[in-house]
């Protein structure tokens, strides 16, 4: 440490103090400050103290202005008198066993001193004198007995907490940033390794990716478990904790367990908030050096009530300023334009930087308290991405959906689990005997489950589940069961095709040639190898090793081989162990193991994978276990891909709130489930979802694909018989008079704002409403109000404009569009269409004088010459 920086604690509003300490020149300086003003700091040297002995640590009491603690270099430690018009005085000093470099020390308001020295194998480094009864009898002593001590070797940096002088804090050497929190009352004068009042422990204090070190360490002073620290690499953070009242815990045998490991928790101290105030310098590592960088601080005394508090930071040039570290969280919020805002005390215009400006640097500000750049990004991602995939068309058609998440690997199988159950239900194809079972999963046809067995019977019907599932495979010309001996061939034959298992060689190899194609290589050699086609796969093999796509290392010989030696086992125990192809890896764990119930027992392969082959090579009670043990975890994780297993059904809507509370992905919750919402299922928390996703998208200002989904959902939930299963959604756009709100309809007078209106909204007839003007449609019906005139050429909107004439060649819909009405939905005002389109080509304002709006870069009306 070069330097140091100690605000007075007797500090007010007429007077306020501070010490410069150079441990170089082992002098203080003490500074008078004149005036703050945002950050800036003016201030005039009162005095220098100097002829001290030489020190590496300092600090000041917090009760006696005069009164000094200092860390000799010889590990002694002096309580010093300190005066502006007489040398200092020491008038105490504490020996060692052991002399070695005093790293820190600090003194508490009730003279206990606690002193930090360097590690020695026989000697402890962190003692606790009563300074308070050596220095206050008079004259000078020397003492060699400390009252407390623990054996540590977080003795870089000492700071006692004011508001609860039981806790100190202690942080670690050049070997990391290491921190320990402490209670004066669980600490005893005995040298025995069980000894510690370390309460809290922390491995990494600050961002240590640089190698960073610990270099001033302050707690506030204010608010009780607040603890400021700073790095060598000029990061500034504040840490929140909340400190127990009990001198020890009161132990339970109710005590919470531990998840990860190890004893119960049962500590009542904890870290409940940590902020960065100021990020560290990242060039250090380039060898460059910034004369701004945080070398010191301390905090500055305020009033409790205050919104923040300052600290008092020197820099690397000798320079200080002030940072404030709020009391509470500041409010944020992101508008509707994906706009992050932030409601601050005080807060100013610093630069704008554009990602075309190519700056390798944060082009956040260097002192401001902000998250990094990724971060906010990462916070604003979800919800961008959901609009941009909105605007994008992600909609219903699930091949265009998947093909907009391509790269979010649990999103494509979502939809192509869905394009799957949506091409077998086309056409009727999952109905039999009046008895529909599209959209259920695999788990719901091998546990003949239903669901609401009344949405899905259209008429009564006397056959079983084992009928109608028969009935289904005859229907889809879907061929004998051939693998593991079982009571039900045909339900484990339909889950198959479920899964999307090809029957036929022909469907087998346009499914292998499609995983060719996405550069899935392997996975298409095991897609044939798991359909029991092994020359399909040696032909696949050798073509992909010619064609330079995957390399000779003897997968073929092993795949030709029917039964494999120990050495070839061997042989693919490690190959396995160095590959990152997991399709590669389930490959040769079949080939070692000969069973693919190994494979089944890792996550090799996907879902939809494991399930077929369970359906293939699982006995019925296997079989069974594994459905059910598949099913709760995919519901209990949110796992989209368990779709497979719980079809869009009941259990489908439990997975989806599992899947929302984890991603807050509203927008694939509610598209996928409206396959089944009414037609199959009756929940109503699909209801919610959809009108919040409805918010969503007028937030979005998505007006047209929102009219798109209410278009085509009302398409899709249509009945056998054609009829309807939703109620007509009331009118959202209807023209309305701004008077009474009534609609400006002739024959539409029984609704108001889409409820019944009464006599005293809706007069049954106005003196207004009569003769020639209620005849034009210029005034309302039912008050009598005008429409609003045009600001162009200020006549009523909606009167015949006989003198218009038509621009020349103007015809079919550019000529039909200009008869019609234009209103600005920020301003408020109106124009006739054409006359709009001829203001905003010349202009960008509003017509109308003294309205400042922009309607014409708003409306996206093109100005000539822009």
């Amino acid at each position: 440490m070069e330097a140091a920086v100690r605000w007075s604690g007797h500090s007010n509003e007429e007077k306020s103090r501070f010490l410069l300490v150079d441990f170089a020149d082992s002098s203080l300086f003490l500074h008078e400050v004149d005036g703050i003003k945002d950050r800036n700091v003016t201030h005039h040297r009162v005095a220098h103290l100097s002829k001290l002995p030489s020190f590496n640590a300092f600090d000041w009491s917090r009760t006696t202005p005069s009164i000094a603690a200092l860390g000799l270099t010889t590990g002694y430690a002096s309580i010093v008198q300190l005066s502006e018009d007489a040398p200092p005085e020491i008038l105490t000093t504490y020996r060692v066993k052991q002399q070695r470099k005093c790293t820190s020390i600090a003194l508490s308001r009730e003279s206990w001193l606690a002193v930090a020295l360097d590690k020695a194998r026989s000697d402890v480094c962190l003692n606790v004198y009563d300074a308070g009864a050596q220095y206050g009898a008079g004259n000078a002593r020397t003492t060699t007995s400390p009252s407390l001590h623990a054996l540590t070797k977080n003795i870089n940096t000492i700071a006692i907490d004011p508001c609860d002088e039981n806790y100190f804090a202690s942080v670690g050497s050049v070997e990391g940033p290491f921190m320990s929190l402490w209670d004066r009352r669980r600490m005893s004068n005995g040298t025995d390794a069980s000894n510690t009042g370390a309460v809290l422990e922390f491995t990494s204090v600050v961002d240590n990716r640089l190698k960073a070190t610990v270099s001033s360490l302050s707690f506030a002073g204010l608010q009780r478990g607040r603890l400021a620290i700073s790095s060598s690499l000029g990061e500034l953070k504040v840490i929140d904790m909340i400190l127990s009242n009990e001198t020890f815990v009161q132990q339970s045998q109710y005590a919470p367990t531990n998840p990860y490991g190890g004893i119960a928790w049962t500590s009542n101290d904890c870290v409940s908030e940590t902020r960065v105030i100021q990020s560290p310098n990242q060039d250090i590592g380039s060898g460059k050096h910034n004369v701004k960088q945080a070398i010191a601080f301390d905090w500055m005394a305020s009033d409790a009530h205050v919104v923040d508090q300052g600290i008092l930071v020197l820099r690397a040039d000798r320079s200080l300023d002030v940072v404030r570290a709020r009391h509470t969280k500041p409010i944020a919020c992101v508008t509707a334009r994906q706009e992050l805002s932030v409601a601050e005390h005080d807060m100013q215009y610093l630069k704008s930087v554009t990602a075309s400006q190519g700056d390798a640097r944060d082009p956040s500000p260097t002192y401001v308290s902000a998250p990094a750049e990724t971060e906010v990004t990462r916070m604003l991602a979800p919800s961008t991405m959901q609009r941009d995939r909105c605007r994008r068309g992600y909609l219903f058609d699930s091949r265009k959906n998947a093909e907009i998440v391509r790269g979010d690997w649990q999103l494509q199988r979502l939809w192509e689990i869905v394009e799957r159950f949506h091409s077998q239900a086309s056409n009727s194809g999952m109905v039999y005997n009046n008895v529909d079972l599209s959209y259920i999963g695999v788990a719901g046809i091998w546990s003949e489950n239903l669901g609401n067995i009344f949405r899905r019977t259209y008429a009564p019907h006397d056959l079983s589940f084992e009928d109608m599932v028969v009935g289904l495979n005859e229907a889809l010309s879907i061929p004998q069961f051939d693998g593991e001996r079982t009571d039900f061939p045909e339900h484990r034959q339909l889950c198959l095709a479920i899964c999307g298992w090809k029957f036929t060689s022909e469907a087998l190899e346009t499914e292998c040639q499609e995983l060719i194609e996405r550069g899935l290589y392997y996975q298409a050699i095991v897609q044939a190898v798991l359909h029991g086609e092994k020359h399909m796969a040696l032909n696949l093999f050798r073509s992909l090793t010619r064609s330079k796509f995957i390399q000779q290392n003897g997968i073929g010989a092993l795949l030709a081989s029917d039964n494999l030696n120990e050495a070839q086992r061997e042989m693919c125990l490690w190959m396995s162990a160095d590959t990152d192809d997991l399709a590669l890896k389930a490959l040769l764990t079949f080939l070692e193991k000969g069973d693919w119930r190994d494979v089944m027992k890792t996550n090799y392969l996907h879902l939809g994978y494991r399930v077929a082959l369970g359906c293939k090579y699982l006995n019925d009670t296997e079989l069974s276990g594994f459905l059910q043990t598949e099913t709760a975890r995919a519901i209990r994780n949110g796992d989209l891909e368990g779709i497979l297993l719980t079809g869009l059904g009941e259990q489908a809507m439990h997975l989806m709130q599992t899947y929302l509370t984890r991603t807050n992905d509203l927008q694939t919750a509610v598209l996928a489930t409206a396959f089944t919402n009414p037609r199959c299922v009756d929940d109503v928390r699909w209801e919610m979802w959809k009108e919040v996703y409805f918010q969503q998208l007028q937030s979005w200002r998505c007006f047209g694909e929102r009219a798109r989904f209410t278009v085509q959902y009302n398409r899709m939930s249509v009945s056998r018989e054609g009829k309807s299963m939703i109620q007509s959604p009331k009118g959202q756009i209807t023209l309305r008079c701004v008077g009474c709100q009534g609609s400006l309809a002739r024959t539409d007078s029984r609704y108001v704002l889409g409820k019944a209106s009464d006599s005293s909204i809706v007069a049954a007839e106005t003196p207004n409403a009569k003769g020639p003007a209620a005849q034009t449609g210029t005034v309302c019906l039912k008050c009598g109000r005008h429409l609003p005139r045009c600001a162009v050429c200020m006549m009523w909107l909606g009167t015949p404009e006989n003198a218009r004439t038509r621009t020349p060649g103007t015809t079919g819909a550019a000529a039909a569009m200009k008869g019609f009405l234009s209103f600005c939905l920020a301003c408020g005002h109106a124009y006739h269409a054409d006359h709009a389109m001829e203001w905003f080509g010349k202009h960008r304002e509003c017509a109308v004088p003294g309205c400042k709006c922009a309607c014409g870069v708003k409306s996206g009306y093109t100005v000539n010459g822009a």
